[in-house]
C-alpha cells in the first residue's frame, strides 16, 4: 500500500468505480469499519485511510481538500492520553453532546460494544477569538457496552477500543446550498505562520489556550 509521508498516511482511498459513492451510516462506520480496524480483522472495503495525528493538520491540507467528505482512521491519543486539536491554523472544538449509537445488529462482538459520534468545527486563529469555518469533523469511537465494562476479564479487550478512532471531515454547506472554499483565506498550508500570537500574553494565556485545545 501506498504510503504519503507529507500527511502519515497509511494506504490510500480507493478509486471507486463510475457510479458508486462511498457514504456509510453511522452503525456502518462504527461496527462494520471501527471494530474492524480496532480487532484487525477484514474490513469490507480497503477504501479508508489511517492519517496517523489527524488535528495535526489543518482541514484543507487534508486529502481530498474538502471537494468530498474525507475518512480517516487516526489516534489521536496525545502525551498524558490527552487529545490535543490543535493545529498550526485554528483548532477544533467540540459541539453539543455526542451522540449514542447502539449496534442493531444481534452479533455478539457488537452488541458488548457502545458507538459514540462527537461532533467539532473548526476555528481559525487562536481561542477564545477563533473564527468559526465551515469545516465540520464527525468522530467515531467505540466504548464497551456497561455489561461488558463490568467483566473483569475483558479488561484488556476494552482497552483496545481507546486506540483508534475514524474521523469523517468535510465542508459544510452554506444556506445557500453551496460550498464555501476556506483554501484561499489567505491560508498558507504549507509555511504553518498562519497563526500570529502576541508576545506579552504570559503563561496565563497560554495555559488557557491549551485547554482549549484538549478535548
Amino acid at each position: 500500500m501506498a504510503k504519503v509521508s507529507q500527511f502519515g498516511v497509511i494506504g490510500s482511498m480507493s478509486k471507486l468505480p463510475p457510479g458508486f459513492v462511498f457514504e456509510p451510516t453511522d452503525e456502518e462506520i462504527l461496527f462494520e469499519y471501527l471494530r474492524r480496524k480496532i480487532f484487525a480483522l477484514p474490513l469490507p472495503a480497503s477504501i479508508i485511510p489511517e492519517l496517523i495525528n489527524l488535528s495535526n493538520h489543518d482541514p484543507w491540507d487534508l486529502p481530498g481538500g474538502g471537494k468530498q467528505a474525507g475518512y480517516f482512521f487516526s489516534n489521536l491519543i496525545g502525551a498524558n492520553n490527552a487529545v490535543i486539536r490543535a493545529t498550526s491554523c485554528g483548532y477544533w472544538k467540540a459541539q453539543g453532546v455526542p451522540k449514542q449509537i447502539s449496534p442493531s445488529s444481534s452479533d455478539a462482538h457488537n452488541r458488548m460494544m457502545v458507538g459514540m459520534k462527537k461532533t467539532l468545527v473548526f476555528y481559525r486563529g487562536r481561542p477564545p477569538h477563533g473564527s468559526r469555518t465551515s469545516w465540520v469533523m464527525h468522530e467515531y469511537r467505540l466504548v464497551p457496552a456497561p455489561s461488558a465494562a463490568r467483566a473483569p476479564q475483558l479488561n484488556s479487550w476494552v482497552s483496545e477500543l481507546g486506540r483508534w478512532v475514524l474521523c469523517r471531515v468535510f465542508v459544510k454547506k452554506t444556506s445557500s446550498g453551496s460550498r464555501r472554499d476556506f483554501t484561499s483565506m489567505d491560508v498558507s498550508s504549507s509555511s504553518g505562520s498562519c497563526i500570529t500570537e502576541d508576545s506579552s500574553s504570559g503563561d496565563e494565556n497560554e495555559e488557557q489556550t491549551s485547554e482549549w485545545f484538549r478535548s
